[in-house]
């Protein structure tokens, strides 16, 4: 695989790690993947400089703890992005994709093992085409040299760690996905997946596409009245739909989005493996649909996209300093204070306004304006975590019809 893929899989994979509790066997790629996620908060388009403050803030963010941060600083610093300090750090201009890279060497140079090797391998094998568990076992063993019982352990690992989905057929067939199938190849993927629907739901679902190809995302309850739950849940499950959620202390909202919507460079994964224009959509997506005029609702959004990327101060308004929160933490934008409540905002990372651009709606999203119940956005949830939520509550009826449409991709796409 190129090097940006390897580097958004190794992201992919220190995100799962960090919920196991002994990941020693794969210590480089949670290591190299913190180092990553670090890396993408301390950094902007342009080259800046940090005070310590400002970096501690930033390491909280990305999850990284004091007692890791030194060695995560001296990794960064030997690739040659950082410059360490006494009272803070610089940082060279390092974009997205650079990130990715950047990660990937490390990774490199830390003498990674097999079995690491062999975890991002597999990921990138099951989120083509899920995989039948004896085919599975067959290639790890070949490709890596694994005697078959250590390749049977490995792909278990794979299931338990969270690198790869599995969903039984039978009794005793499995077969091995996860949530980034149909990021590439969506057309030929979704036409295998309309095979195992019936005409009515490829009409809807056709239907509600169209509604997310024009708006870029819609809420979480619109794509169920439109699809109906057990059409939605069965898509969700499978990665064929992705829905985010944004938080504050009064509610959450969720969103979905096309997973094959964030590709600017014909690989939506590694694009956007930070979630980061995720993310972007998600809250601007809120200020469209929860918010009031009197506090920043958003009405011209893609005249508002166009400044940012531009390099401009967007604002003032209260909006931008309760929605953004988020977002000024992950160092995609930054906020300043303008007076009172309100709040100026500018882009620090330009491909991903890019990239948040191309998939946002024109002008309003037609869902209905509803009051914000006070609260500033203060979370972010990731696609893949809330897909992973939620195929531990599958039902058994709905966990076979997620094996259908699995069976279906398996058999009609080559």
């Amino acid at each position: 695989m190129d090097t940006r893929t390897k580097g958004a899989w190794i992201v992919h994979h220190g995100h799962k790690l960090s919920l196991v509790v002994n990941s020693l066997e794969y210590e480089t790629i949670l290591t190299a993947g913190k180092a990553g996620v670090l890396l993408s908060g301390l950094s902007a388009n342009e080259q800046v400089s940090l005070p310590n403050d400002k970096v501690d803030a930033i390491r909280k963010a990305a999850r990284v703890s004091k007692t890791e941060l030194p060695a995560l600083l001296k990794s960064l610093s030997d690739l040659g992005v950082i410059n360490v300090g006494k009272s803070g750090i610089e940082v060279l201009g390092v974009t997205s994709h650079a990130v990715l890279e950047h990660t990937a060497h490390l990774y490199d140079s830390m003498s990674p093992g097999t079995r690491e090797h062999a975890a991002l391998e597999f990921a990138e094998l099951v989120s083509d085409i899920p995989q039948e568990q004896r085919v599975a076992i067959e290639r790890v063993s070949d490709e890596f040299r694994f005697p078959t019982s250590d390749a049977q352990d490995f792909i278990v690992q794979c299931e338990e760690i969270g690198f790869a989905d599995a969903e039984s057929l039978d009794g005793e067939k499995k077969l091995y996905f996860n949530g980034n199938i149909f990021r590439r190849k969506n057309a030929k993927k979704m036409e295998a997946v309309f095979s195992s629907l019936s005409t009515e739901d490829v009409r809807r679902f056709v239907a509600f596409d169209q509604v997310l190809r024009e708006q870029g995302a819609a809420m979480l309850r619109r794509a169920k009245t439109e699809l109906g739950d057990q059409l939605f849940d069965k898509l969700h499950a499978v990665g064929a739909l992705d829905v985010s959620e944004v938080a504050n202390t009064q509610e959450r909202v969720l969103y979905v989005t096309r997973p094959a919507a964030f590709g600017k460079f014909g690989n939506p994964f590694a694009d956007d493996a930070l979630d980061l224009a995720r993310a972007f959509v998600t809250c601007l997506t809120y200020g469209m649909t929860r918010r009031s005029s009197g506090t920043g609702r958003i009405t011209m959004v893609k005249q508002l996209l166009r400044r940012l990327i531009e390099g401009q101060w967007v604002g003032s308004a209260t909006a931008i300093g309760e929605d953004y929160r988020v977002l000024e933490m992950k160092r995609v934008v930054e906020l300043r204070h303008s007076q009172g409540s309100r709040y100026d905002m500018r882009l620090l990372k330009q491909e991903i306004g890019e990239l948040a651009y191309e998939v946002i709606s024109l002008g309003e999203a037609a869902e209905s304006a509803l009051a914000l119940r006070g609260a500033p956005v203060s979370q972010y949830t990731r696609p893949e975590e809330i897909r992973t939520l939620n195929r531990k509550k599958q039902n058994r009826e709905s966990r076979r019809a997620t094996a259908d449409i699995l069976t279906a991709l398996r058999t009609g796409v080559r």
